[in-house]
């Protein structure tokens, strides 16, 4: 009998109504972009650690771990930031939408995720965090992306308390993609 496993990432969630301004930003201002694949609006995330495919027997203990993160932090205000990319600017791999407001505190609870799964064996990933909202991955059009997208546009920038992160659970080819497995409340 093969070990169960599911792909799994910890991640703030975006309030809906923030989903829905984003999304509304997407449809009006990006519907002449192509991109192989656009985000379901109903996944917008802020990931914080990516943890890969984890057997099924370790869950309960990486939830017990992550319930201990979140204790030692307190509630703070996040908002959407600019438009960004990674990969070429005219070409992007990734086209995104930053994160603003109280870094400092994600920055802490993401270092306290990666403490808490340590000791279960999941390594941080090398490239330094850079907190985003992954909106189109690989730009399919002839064209370069006109620079207007780059310029901010505060449609979505009303900020929001984050009380909490989640784990979530890739189910590929289902929309929306991302399923909460667990809410981990702020507590502090």
């Amino acid at each position: 009998m093969k070990n169960e496993s599911q792909r799994l990432f910890t991640a703030i969630a975006l309030p809906n109504e923030h989903k829905k301004k984003l999304h509304d930003w997407v449809e009006q201002d990006l519907k002449d972009l192509t991109f192989r694949k656009w985000s379901d609006f109903r996944d917008y995330h802020v990931t914080l650690q990516f943890l890969g495919d984890v057997e099924t027997s370790v869950i309960p203990k990486l939830e017990q771990v992550l319930v201990q993160a979140a204790a030692e932090h307190g509630p703070f205000t996040l908002g959407i930031g600019e438009a960004g990319f990674f990969g070429r600017e005219e070409f992007p791999r990734v086209l995104w939408r930053g994160v603003t407001g109280q870094r400092e505190s994600l920055d802490q609870l993401y270092q306290s995720i990666l403490q808490a799964t340590e000791p279960l064996g999941f390594k941080p990933e090398e490239r330094p965090y850079r907190p985003h909202i992954t909106l189109a991955r690989s730009y399919t059009g002839e064209k370069p992306i006109p620079p207007s997208i780059w310029q901010s546009n505060d449609r979505c920038s009303e900020p929001w308390e984050v009380g909490e992160f989640v784990l979530y659970a890739t189910r590929m080819g289902q929309k929306p993609m991302y399923q909460i497995i667990q809410t981990f409340p702020l507590m502090r």
